[in-house]
């Protein structure tokens, strides 16, 4: 991965993210984009394919398959 593409800083690993959506725990793929700013909505890239599950297990193994790469 090229640092120059995300400003000098590299991005954080691949994890799962959550939230609260219509009264249901839902789960998401990303990782933070700079690692040295604060979490925040702006500071996070979601997987390529990512989409909203409830299955927090197949999201946690879709993360670690990501961070193989």
């Amino acid at each position: 991965m090229d640092q120059r593409e995300y400003g000098g800083n590299m991005p954080g690993k691949w994890e799962v993210f959550s939230r609260m959506l219509g009264g249901m725990k839902m789960y998401i793929v990303g990782r933070i984009r700079d690692v040295s700013e604060p979490l925040h909505a702006g500071n996070i890239e979601y997987a390529p394919d990512a989409r909203f599950t409830t299955d927090e297990e197949r999201a946690e193994k879709h993360a670690a398959k990501l961070n193989q790469k």
